[in-house]
């Protein structure tokens, strides 16, 4: 398996960035150049399963006709079988795109204002040497772009750190960002 990484530092608190990665609403309209592309904005669910450190959530995103209504979270029976991320407590997330490609991230604290974020892709589906490392090289550029489209917006968010109750209106996809809040709460109570 070869991989390739991306180290970047983001002027916020660590719970913003790792809430940027939980967060299945914003990729059409953040990414909508790149992985948000197909205007799929209606949000189905998502469905998060929590076992132990893990948090598991599984993705539905349906281009909005105007007829479709939203599926809850208690309506998706076949779940399992959606594209799905994962996240590990304390800050490790994870993106098993097929069996032979996964993004994994690590959100490190430098201080309550900053953070470094490594991310690396690993694939398996190239055994080629030359075409391996170009391939790598590609997905890594790939990342700085698609990171760099977060950055822009999370960086401004305030307050910089994140709690679970806040002066904001959450919705029915921000289900991953709700868990991680209520599960990091209970963590940091220990």
């Amino acid at each position: 398996m070869s991989y390739a990484t991306f180290i970047d530092s983001w002027s916020v608190h660590y719970s913003r960035c790792i809430e940027n990665q939980l967060d299945v609403v914003h990729v059409p309209f953040v990414h909508k150049t790149t992985i948000g592309a197909g205007n799929k904005t209606l949000v189905n669910g998502p469905v998060v399963v929590r076992e132990g450190e893990l948090l598991t959530f599984y993705v539905n995103n349906v281009v909005d006709d105007g007829k479709t209504s939203q599926l809850k979270a208690t309506e998706i029976t076949d779940y399992k079988n959606l594209f799905y991320l994962q996240f590990h407590y304390p800050n490790i997330w994870k993106n098993p795109i097929s069996e032979k490609f996964q993004a994994f991230a690590a959100f490190v604290p430098v201080d309550d204002e900053n953070t470094l974020i490594y991310l690396r892709n690993y694939q398996s589906f190239l055994k080629i040497p030359i075409l391996k490392q170009i391939v790598n090289y590609v997905m890594k550029l790939t990342n700085i772009v698609i990171l760099r489209q977060d950055k822009r917006i999370v960086i401004t968010q305030l307050p910089k750190k994140s709690q679970v109750k806040m002066d904001e209106r959450l919705i029915m996809g921000d289900k991953p960002i709700i868990e991680y809040r209520k599960h990091r709460e209970e963590l940091m109570k220990k």
